[in-house]
C-alpha cells in the first residue's frame, strides 16, 4: 500500500555518522548533473547515482499529458517485461504507481501485483519557488512553477501549462525499489529533489532556447518575406529613424556609394517627405494611412503612394515605433480617375437613355393604340395596356377563351413576318375585345430592329383599331344628313310660306291690272312703283317656290340593294349598341325612286330606332311585295321594327308633325317630317303603330311603277 506521505525522521547519530558521507556523495552527484547539458541527460546520471547509493534497479515514468499515458522513459537494470507491468494511465484510479503522482508527494509502495519488493515512488515535476522573469516583469502571481511548487495546480494539460510564458510543464515518476532489509531513504530523497531542480531549470533554459530559435526563424522568415515585397517597408522608431527598411524602400530613402547631387537632393526631399507624413498620422490619431507623393530618383518621376501605418507596442503596452507600407496606386489612381470620368459619362448616357425611355413610354402610353413587341422567335416580350386588354398579361396564365383566340391570330401574324423578307408590313387583323366580346377589325402595322450582325433582334407591331375611322366617317355622314335635312325641312317651310303668300299676291297682281285705267295721271307714278315692287316680291316667292323642289331623277332601283347598303353603313353602330340586326328581304320587283332620298327615310328610321334601344335590343328589317286584286302592279312594304322604348300614346298623331320628337334636346323634330314628305312625294303612305316599353313599327309602301 503507498502511504499518503512519507516522513523521513533519521536518528540524530545516524545523521552525524552520515554527514560526512552524504555531502561527499551529494557534492560528486551535484556535480554530474550540473555537467549535463540537456533535460534529456538528467534521467539517466539519477538513475546511475540512485543504483551508486545501494539500490538494485530504478526506473523512470513519464507523463504524455496529451494522451496521458504514463510510460517508462529511462531505467537501470529493469528488463523490459518488468517496465511493461507498470505502463499505465494519468487517469486510472487506484493504481499504486499513479496515486502519488496526484498527491504529488513521495511515497512507499509495498509489495502488489505488479512487484513482489517496495518500491520508493518520488514524483518529478517542473517547479521553482522563484517566478519566471515573464511573470516577475508583469507582476503576475500565476506562475506555474511557483504554483507546483506549493501543489496548487492539479496535473492537466490545461493546468500545466505557464499563463505567463506559455510554457508546458514535464511530469514524471522515479521509482526505486527498495531492498528486503530497511535502508534510509533520506539520502535517495534528496537525490531526486536535486536532481529535479536541476532538471527544471534546464527545462526552463531549453524553452527559452527553442523560444528563440522560433524567433530566428520568424525573423528570417518576416526578412524574407519584406524583401520580396515590391511595396516599400520600412520600420522606424519613436523619433522617426528607420530602423529596417526593406530593398524597395531603398531605392526611395537610401544613398548609394555613387550619386549624383539630384539623387542626393530627391532622397533628402523623400525623407523629409516620409517623415512629415508619419508626424501627421502620429498627430491624428485615428487615420493610418496618408497619400503621400515621392520622388523616384533614378527615374526622376512623381510617384503617387498610400502610407498605411501601424504602431507597434511592447508587452508592457508603450509603443515601440511604426511600420509602413507604402503601396503604389499612381496607375490606380490614374485608372481611378479614367473610371470617374468614365462613370460621369456613363452616368449621362444613362440619364439620356432615362429621357429617352420615359418620353418613349408617355408616347406608346398615350398612342391610343395597342403596341406588341416580339423578340426574333416572335415571342411575346412587351405590350401595353391597351395590347394587354386584347392579349392578357404575359405574367399571368391566359383563361379567357377570346383572349386565347387574339394570342392564336397574333402569333400566325408575327411568325409569317418575322420570319419574312419585308422590313415593314401592313395588313388587317381581326381581334375579339374581351369587354364588348364583339369582333375588331385592326389596321396591323409592324417593323424590325436588327442587332449588329443584321438578325432581327426585335419586331414591333401598332395596331389601329378601324372602328374609330368608321366612326368618324359615320359622324360625318350623320351630321350630312342631318345638314340635309336641315335644309330641306328649311327649304320645304319656305315653299309652304311662299306657296300660302303666292294666292294673294295673285290677287292684288289682278287688282293693280284692273286699276291701269282708273288712276290719275298724277298718281301714275305711284301707281308704277306699286306695281313694280308687287312684281319684285311675286318673283320672290317663285324663287322660295322653286328652292325646295327636288331636282334628282328617279329611276328604277331595288329597294333591297338600299336596304342593304344602309345596314352595311349603320352596321358597326349598330353593333356598339348591342342591337341584333334581323332582315327578311323578300323577292320584290324595282321601284321608281329617287335612290338617295329612300336611303335617307331608311337611315333616318334605323338611326331613331338605335336611340330607342338604349340597352340593346332587336331590330327587324323586312320587305315584300303587295299585289292589288284588280291586278295592278301593286305595292312595295318596308317594315321597320324594333324593341325599343316606344312612342307615347298622346304623341302618335303629331309625331310627324315639324319640330315634334321624342329624343328631348338631342333631337330636332324634324327627321320623320322630312321622311313623310319624301315617301309623299313618291306617292307612297307611311303609317306606325307603337306600344311604350315594348317598341314601335314603322310601315312603308311605295307603288310600282313600270
Amino acid at each position: 500500500m503507498a502511504t499518503p506521505h512519507l516522513r523521513l525522521q533519521p536518528a540524530d547519530s545516524a545523521r552525524r555518522g552520515d554527514r560526512s558521507f552524504s555531502r561527499g556523495a551529494r557534492g560528486l552527484a551535484a556535480l554530474r548533473l550540473l555537467e549535463a547539458e540537456r533535460s534529456e541527460e538528467i534521467y539517466p546520471i539519477l538513475l546511475e547515482e540512485i543504483v551508486g547509493l545501494g539500490y538494485e534497479r530504478a526506473f523512470v515514468a513519464a507523463v504524455d499529458f496529451e494522451t496521458g499515458e504514463v510510460l517508462p522513459s529511462a531505467s537501470l537494470n529493469c528488463s523490459r517485461s518488468y517496465l511493461e507491468r507498470f505502463r499505465s494511465s494519468l487517469y486510472a484510479a487506484g493504481n499504486p504507481i499513479i496515486d502519488p503522482l496526484h498527491a504529488q508527494r513521495a511515497s512507499l509502495v509495498k509489495e502488489s501485483s505488479l512487484h513482489h519488493r517496495s518500491l520508493y515512488c518520488h514524483p518529478l515535476l517542473f517547479s521553482n519557488l522563484n517566478a519566471c522573469w515573464e511573470a516577475e516583469r508583469e507582476r503576475r502571481t500565476d506562475c506555474l512553477a511557483v504554483d507546483n511548487a506549493h501543489r496548487r495546480r492539479r496535473l492537466g494539460l490545461e493546468e500545466q501549462v505557464c499563463t505567463a510564458c506559455n510554457m508546458r510543464a514535464y511530469t514524471a515518476l522515479v521509482a526505486v525499489e527498495l531492498p528486503r532489509h530497511e535502508t534510509d531513504l533520506f539520502r535517495l530523497s534528496n537525490l531526486v529533489d536535486l536532481a529535479n531542480r536541476y532538471l527544471s531549470r534546464l527545462f526552463k533554459v531549453e524553452h527559452y532556447y527553442n523560444r528563440m530559435t522560433d524567433m530566428d526563424i520568424t525573423i528570417a522568415q518576416l526578412q524574407t518575406v519584406m524583401q520580396s515585397m515590391t511595396d516599400p517597408v520600412i520600420l522606424t522608431d519613436n523619433h522617426y529613424r528607420v530602423i529596417v527598411q526593406n530593398k524597395a524602400a531603398e531605392r526611395f530613402f537610401k544613398l548609394p556609394e555613387q550619386v549624383t547631387e539630384g539623387f542626393v537632393r530627391a532622397v533628402e526631399l523623400n525623407n523629409l517627405l516620409f517623415s512629415a507624413a508619419l508626424s501627421s498620422v502620429a498627430v491624428s490619431g485615428g487615420e493610418t494611412s496618408r497619400d503621400l507623393t515621392l520622388v523616384d530618383a533614378i527615374e526622376g518621376e512623381e510617384m503617387l503612394f498610400e502610407a498605411v501605418c501601424t504602431p507597434t507596442y511592447g508587452r508592457d503596452g508603450m509603443p515601440l515605433g511604426m511600420v509602413t507600407v507604402m503601396r503604389d496606386v499612381t496607375d490606380l489612381r490614374r485608372a481611378d480617375e479614367e473610371l470617374r470620368a468614365n462613370y460621369e459619362r456613363l452616368r449621362k448616357a444613362e440619364e439620356i437613355v432615362r429621357q429617352d425611355r420615359d418620353r418613349l413610354n408617355v408616347i406608346i402610353e398615350n398612342v391610343g393604340d395597342p403596341i406588341v413587341v416580339c423578340d426574333s422567335a416572335a415571342r411575346i416580350v412587351l405590350l401595353d395596356p391597351l395590347a394587354q386588354n386584347l392579349f392578357g398579361s404575359e405574367k399571368e396564365p391566359i383563361r379567357d377563351p377570346l383572349r386565347m383566340k387574339n394570342l392564336a391570330q397574333l402569333d400566325a401574324y408575327v411568325t409569317a413576318f418575322t420570319f419574312s423578307f419585308a422590313d415593314s408590313e401592313s395588313g388587317p387583323l381581326k381581334l375579339y375585345d374581351p369587354s364588348t366580346r364583339q369582333e375588331i377589325e385592326y389596321d396591323a402595322r409592324s417593323g424590325k430592329i436588327y442587332d449588329e450582325r443584321g438578325q432581327v433582334a426585335f419586331t414591333v407591331s401598332v395596331l389601329r383599331d378601324l372602328t374609330a375611322f368608321r366612326r368618324m366617317e359615320q359622324l360625318r355622314v350623320e351630321r350630312r344628313m342631318l345638314e340635309i335635312e336641315k335644309f330641306a325641312a328649311a327649304g320645304r317651310l319656305a315653299a309652304t310660306i311662299a306657296h300660302e303668300v303666292n294666292n294673294p299676291m295673285e290677287a292684288i297682281k289682278n287688282a293693280i291690272y284692273l286699276l291701269s285705267d282708273a288712276v290719275k295721271s298724277e298718281s301714275q307714278p305711284v301707281y308704277d312703283i306699286l306695281k313694280s315692287e308687287t312684281e319684285r316680291v311675286a318673283r320672290i316667292v317663285r324663287q322660295m317656290l322653286g328652292l325646295y323642289r327636288n331636282n334628282e331623277q328617279v329611276k328604277p332601283v331595288n329597294i333591297n340593294l338600299l336596304v342593304e347598303d344602309t345596314l352595311l353603313l349603320l352596321n358597326r353602330q349598330l353593333q356598339r349598341s348591342n342591337i341584333n340586326i334581323v332582315t327578311n328581304l323578300g323577292d320584290i320587283p324595282d321601284a321608281v325612286v329617287a335612290a338617295d332620298q329612300l336611303r335617307q327615310v331608311l337611315s333616318n328610321l334605323v338611326i331613331n330606332a338605335k336611340d330607342a334601344m338604349t340597352e340593346g335590343g332587336r331590330l327587324l328589317i323586312r320587305t315584300n311585295h303587295v299585289r292589288r286584286n284588280e291586278g295592278a302592279h301593286g305595292w312595295i312594304r318596308i317594315t321597320i321594327a324594333d324593341t325599343g322604348s316606344g312612342i307615347p300614346k298622346e304623341m302618335l298623331g303629331t309625331i310627324f308633325e315639324p319640330f315634334v320628337t321624342t329624343k328631348g334636346e338631342k333631337g330636332t323634330g324634324l327627321g320623320l317630317w322630312i321622311v313623310r314628305g319624301i315617301i309623299n312625294n313618291h306617292a307612297g303612305k307611311i303609317s306606325v303603330r307603337s306600344r311604350q316599353g315594348q317598341g314601335t313599327v314603322f310601315k312603308i309602301e311605295i307603288p310600282v311603277v313600270r
